[in-house]
């Protein structure tokens, strides 16, 4: 999903150690009381947001459209000027845990709801209390969201949707319809195997970094959760080695036995770099992605291009779901000298005025109950309604941290057969005991 939200992520290890950092040096320290930030009191005298995000620099039109945002929130809050402060994302998190230890920087950040959220907890106001009540009823994925101390560290904003892209070529040559073979778990193990036997690597795959895996991990595990289990796993109540965790792992071990992520020459290779210059190139037929931006790029590469849902594994709790979420979500820092003002652009940027223009600038669908859009293209078309699916949910956010990091370090000697499920799944849940 462009660039953000679990692709192009620094490791899981690596924001271990940022996090852990940022809790360690600022466990003390002053911040403004949550009793401030209070939206719809926005004092008159002038003031300025200094606001640090990566997301416009994962569209083309990114800066423009977050210009336009800007100048319509400004607009509203004539009083309050913003300097938002567009970063690189690959050190994007050391800047924010640097900011987190000095207790000095930013009013308002992009963040991650959930686990990682909770890793810089010390540094983040709670918005649970601070949502407008027209935000509140209208926002999607706020359960989603909430960190397992009970605090909402984001407002989450934009959606993206785990699916699979489709090589209508490439499954024409291998005289495959694609809605047939992805009909259900059966027939997507069946498709894979015919595609491999024409010679068609079925899905594009890399797992030296382990994303690759963490990918199909959360597109299954949500379609083994209702909604009560998840509330559940948001809590941090459930190990992740309960049946849910390993029933998705096996689920992915056997669409490795049925080839379709091709041979050991993807086991040196990256999931986020070469996976997806793999499929642009014409040489997989399908490609897990999570957002417009890269099916787009993937129908303007390749011409004959759709996206389909993962067909529900054995055990679902649903018919039709799709991993579905927030694209990322906004967070106000305890330092904030600005407590008001930066809850009111929070929740501006969550509002439907700030997601239309974002839509409209860089083709993010909206995260409203009341706000709907329309896709121009096919593809949009035809992935709009799997990301609006009510059904949908997701788990990612509550992942710890050192859970993703096993999975990251082990997901190349799972997939290769050096190391069995159940080591696989006993270090995992070794992790996350520690993470309690």
């Amino acid at each position: 999903m462009s660039t953000s939200r679990r692709r192009y992520r620094a490791s899981a290890a690596a924001m271990i150690t940022i996090g852990a950092l940022a809790l360690s040096a600022c466990s003390s320290g002053a911040g403004s009381d949550a009793s401030a930030l209070d939206p719809a009191e926005v004092p008159d005298e002038k003031t300025t947001l200094t606001v640090w995000s990566f997301l416009p620099g994962n569209y083309d039109a990114g800066a423009e459209t977050y210009d336009k945002v800007i100048a319509a929130f400004e607009d509203k809050y004539p009083q309050v000027t913003v300097k938002l402060n567009d970063m690189p994302y690959p050190t994007y998190f050391d800047q924010v845990r640097n900011a987190t230890v000095a207790r000095k920087g930013p009013d308002v950040i992009t963040m991650y709801g959930g686990a990682q959220a909770y890793s810089y907890r010390n540094g983040l106001q709670p918005l649970q209390d601070a949502m407008l009540p027209e935000v509140e009823k209208d926002l999607k994925f706020v359960p989603d969201n909430y960190s397992k101390d009970g605090n909402l560290y984001i407002l989450p904003t934009g959606t993206y949707g785990y699916a699979m892209l489709i090589n209508e070529g490439l499954f024409e040559q291998a005289g495959v319809d694609p809605t047939a073979g992805l009909t259900d778990w059966a027939s997507l193990l069946k498709t894979c195997e015919t595609l491999s036997g024409k010679g068609i690597q079925p899905i594009a795959a890399g797992w030296k970094d382990g994303y690759l895996f963490e990918t199909f991990m959360y597109m299954i595990s949500s379609q083994l959760m209702d909604d009560e289990t998840l509330d559940k796993w948001v809590a941090g109540e459930i190990p992740v080695d309960d049946d849910i965790f390993t029933t998705a792992t096996d689920a992915i071990v056997d669409m490795n036995e049925a080839g379709c992520f091709g041979g050991d020459e993807n086991l040196g290779l990256n999931m986020y770099d070469d996976a997806f210059n793999q499929f642009y190139a014409g040489k997989a037929a399908m490609m897990a992605s999570g957002s417009l931006s890269t099916a787009a790029q993937a129908a303007d590469t390749l011409g004959a291009a759709t996206v389909l849902a993962l067909p529900q594994v054995p055990g679902s709790e649903h018919t039709s779901m799709i991993d579905a979420g927030a694209e990322a979500g906004w967070a106000v820092t305890k330092w904030s000298k600005s407590p008001q003002a930066a809850a009111a652009f929070v929740n501006f940027l969550a509002g439907p005025e700030a997601q239309q223009l974002i839509w409209d600038g860089v083709g993010v669908p909206p995260n409203l109950k009341s706000l709907k859009v329309t896709g121009t293209t096919p593809m949009q078309q035809a992935f709009l309604p799997l990301m609006e699916n009510p059904e949908n949910h997701t788990g990612f956010a509550s992942f710890p941290l050192p859970v993703l990091a096993v999975y990251e370090r082990n997901a190349s000697s799972l997939i290769g057969g050096t190391m069995t499920a159940d080591e696989f799944t006993e270090q995992a849940q070794a992790a996350f005991a520690k993470s309690k």
